[in-house]
């Protein structure tokens, strides 16, 4: 029986239905399904304990629907924001934006024309697909036209840009999904460009917007990262396959996680989590095949400096013919501070390679000059197959099915892909588009800090080669990819090492790089993934959740023998000098984890990071923090070890402990006292830390988690060199849905969390109930089989709609 029963019956449609019959619990989806006449849609919507959603319908466009109308109860507002975005309405509705930055959106959408291309799009897409697209399309229309924009959850309730979506709109946000790792960080540089003596005067768009996204795009600024682990049946207890998916995604904005079960009879029967906007599951599990996805490590994208014509600055030649570039014009309308709305139009400027680029926020020199303009290709500007890709991943019966749909679709658009199955086999493989070069452009490319080609020479374009999805990218064939029996996994770094004694080499430098440093928190993955001869089902979730650190292990002691050697001797830092007796005494005492109840983890943070800020590459190379260098025949165990001299070590120490003094903590503060995140008002502590700790479990603040306009949470004022702010560490970033999975003998079995919960609204009693479980580092089943869902269903929903 239902802990609490809660059936609904719902006629979901702008030209309403008649009334829909209540059936009881065993007869709900005929009671839908008996609601809709040919080609409209209907579905189940089973809610078990936490709020997950369990979708039921007789069709792939019902089931989208379904899933839909249920995102829509949980996440309205992140969808709604995003589609003002794609269709360049942002300035109308909230002016010019911070430093311009609704401008740069607006202007840079248009000229990437991602409305345009979903027109074509809508009008090519396969009958799946399209039933897909038009059903949660459909889905959430209706629990608009239900709900009322005034009543809708969420923080953009009763706005006035609240309204329905279509199917453009939709596959315009999926395509700005596509271009996550690429153009959709250029979109203040693309906005910006203005060819010199230009009438019309440069947009005011800050130059820090753009080198905040070249910085993310080159890796000098933190990005979205994950854990991924495949193991076979010669690493788990049960002699099937097992999954650790760990993303490391944003806990605020568009790109949270958002949980479901999808079920069409016959069909697919799929479990995971998905963002919002993109039907079907992206990181998820069947009754046959797990997978999971980390960021990519290579280009989706090139640049290009092209030469100008005298006299002709959207001139440029290339093999020294010249060559118009394609002018549009765009409109945008700007709000006004009194409320008016005022247009503004600009020319966008194009290249054979694509928009021209305004990049003098990083040089001067690569601005758009009477000389040359820089320009750019993007790998993901024509990928049209996201909704297809995965929802064919689901319906795959083994690895190699599902390796087979990946290659066939192609549409995997900046992620690695880590599967298992249920016969014991593990697979990765890197499918993310990828520029192909020639050997000469390769050299060229590497030679430049961006990866700056010369676009006057057509010799550095794309190189055709077959059974690419488009002209000009690697082959699928030729991209790297390993199957095995014991384990595979991704923490981020590039293809080369998907397994401690296997090496994958002789890729393109553009699809990642090769025999070079690994991160401290993949030598922490393998050292987790190596500890254990065979894992069961909780070893997976104590594992990845574990406290325990690279750097910690390596040279906390090592830290505590040294200070305690120089006694009270004080240690000057920046002009002070400080006596680090206490914090040796702290380090001493400390149990060396990353727990909540843990005294000295605060601390140790604040050292490191100290050492890494004062010493940018101490987690690469052997000085600073670590004595055997790295070793590319041994990169998963080094760089490791003490170092030479201590030094930095005990000017880190000294700096850390000014920190704690200057926001007023104890150095042996425990970390459940500092790092925490917030939900209506009530903190909330959180487990794991940051990247340079080497930990598996991150957590951390990240200031734009994403391109909404929701207001985010405050961490505090930083200092250089610190994460930690008067707050505290404030997280917002980090573990976000956690899937442990074991295939057994009679099915999969799971265990879950979605860190930050399912609901976005915070009247719900699911805003925060996850997250209290995750303060706990509990996990909890994710219920597959109708048994479990039955046995804890909560709440029942019977949707229908015409079509």
């Amino acid at each position: 029986m239902f802990a609490t029963r809660r059936i609904f019956t719902v006629l979901a449609a702008f030209a309403l239905l008649g009334p829909a019959a209540v059936a009881a619990p065993g007869g709900v989806a005929a009671a839908a399904a008996n609601t809709v006449t040919s080609g409209g849609y209907a579905a189940v919507i089973k809610r078990t304990s936490y709020g997950v959603p369990h979708i039921s319908a007789a069709n792939v466009g019902s089931v989208a629907f379904g899933q839909a109308w249920a995102y829509a109860e949980d996440r309205f507002c992140d969808l709604a924001d995003q589609i003002v975005k794609v269709r360049s309405e942002r300035s109308r509705w909230f002016g010019p934006g911070p430093d311009g930055a609704n401008l740069a959106t607006d202007f840079a959408y248009a000229s990437l024309g991602v409305v345009d291309r979903a027109r074509t799009q809508l009008a090519q897409l396969q009958p799946d697909e399209l039933q897909i697209v038009n059903g949660y399309v459909r889905g959430y229309n209706a629990f608009l036209a239900t709900r009322g924009a005034a009543r809708v959850p969420g923080w953009c309730a009763g706005q006035p840009w609240i309204g329905p979506i279509t199917a453009v709109d939709l596959l315009a946000y999926e395509r700005d999904i596509a271009l996550l790792g690429s153009g959709g960080a250029l979109l203040a540089p693309i906005a910006a460009a203005t060819p010199p003596s230009a009438a019309a005067a440069p947009l005011p768009i800050a130059p820090a917007l753009t080198k905040a996204g070249v910085d993310q795009l080159t890796g000098q600024s933190a990005a979205l990262s994950s854990n991924g682990w495949a193991l076979g049946a010669d690493k788990s207890t049960t002699g099937k396959g097992m999954l650790i998916g760990n993303p490391h995604f944003p806990w605020e904005g568009e790109l949270r996680f958002w949980e479901s079960q999808l079920t069409v009879p016959g069909n697919i029967n799929v479990y995971g989590a998905s963002l919002g906007g993109l039907p079907g599951v992206q990181i998820g599990f069947t009754d046959k095949v797990a997978w999971t996805h980390t960021i990519a490590a290579g280009s989706r994208f090139t640049f290009y400096s092209v030469n100008l014509v005298p006299g002709s600055p959207t001139t440029y030649t290339v093999d020294g013919q010249p060559e118009a570039m394609t002018g549009k014009t765009v409109t945008v309308k700007v709000k006004q501070p009194n409320g008016s709305l005022q247009n503004v139009t600009r020319t966008m400027w194009s290249t054979r390679y694509g928009p021209v680029l305004d990049l003098s926020a990083i040089d001067p020199s690569l601005g758009w000059n009477e000389f040359s303009a820089i320009t750019y290709r993007d790998a993901n500007i024509d990928n049209d197959r996201l909704t297809r890709v995965w929802w064919n991943m689901a319906r795959a019966t083994s690895v190699s099915g599902l390796r087979s749909s990946i290659a066939t679709d192609q549409g995997i658009p900046w992620v690695n892909t880590i599967a298992t199955d249920s016969s014991g086999n593990a697979l990765y493989l890197d499918s993310s588009p990828t520029p192909n070069l020639s050997p000469a452009s390769i050299a060229e490319w590497g030679s430049n800090p961006l990866g700056l080609l010369d676009g006057s020479n057509s010799a550095n374009a794309w190189v055709v080669a077959p059974g690419a999805r488009s002209p000009g990218l690697v082959p699928f064939a030729q991209q790297p990819q390993l199957q095995r029996r014991d384990y595979v996994f991704n923490s981020n770094d590039s293809h080369w090492v998907p397994n401690a004694n296997q090496f994958l080499t002789g890729y393109t430098p553009l699809q990642g790089p090769e025999g070079t440093p690994l991160t401290v928190r993949t030598r922490q993955n393998v050292k987790l993934i190596t500890s254990t001869a065979k894992f069961d089902l909780a070893g997976l979730g104590t594992t990845i959740l574990s406290g325990d650190t690279y750097t910690a292990s390596q040279l906390a002691a090592y830290t505590v023998s040294a200070c305690r050697a120089r006694g009270t001797t004080p240690v000057v830092v920046d002009g002070t000098a400080v006596d680090i007796s206490s914090g040796c005494t702290v380090l001493a005492n400390w149990d060396k984890q990353f727990e909540l109840a843990s005294r000295g983890a605060v601390l140790w943070r604040e050292t490191v990071g100290a050492v890494v800020a004062a010493n940018p590459g101490a987690l690469d190379t052997a000085g600073p923090l670590f004595g055997v260098p790295f070793n590319p025949a041994d990169p998963t165990r080094t760089p490791r070890g003490a170092p030479s001299s201590p030094s930095e070590l005990l000017a880190g120490l000294a700096r850390a402990i000014l920190r704690l003094r200057a926001v007023g903590l104890p150095l042996n503060v425990q970390m459940q006292q500092v790092q925490y995140t917030v939900k209506n008002g009530q903190k909330i502590p959180v487990p794991g830390s940051t990247e340079n700790i080497g930990i598996a479990n991150m957590a951390q603040y990240e200031p734009l988690p994403g391109s909404s306009l929701e207001p985010f949470m405050d961490p505090g004022t930083f200092a250089p060199g610190s994460d930690l702010t008067d707050k505290g560490y404030v997280v917002n970033y980090g573990t976000s849905f956690l899937l442990t999975l074991a295939y057994t003998s009679s099915g999969p079995s799971a265990k879950c969390i979605l860190t930050f919960s399912e609901s976005a609204d915070s009247s719900s009693s699911h805003f925060a109930d996850q997250t209290q479980l995750y303060s706990q580092k509990k996990l909890r089943d994710c219920r597959y089989s109708d048994a479990a869902i039955s046995a804890d269903t909560q709440s029942v929903e019977a949707i229908a709609a015409s079509s």
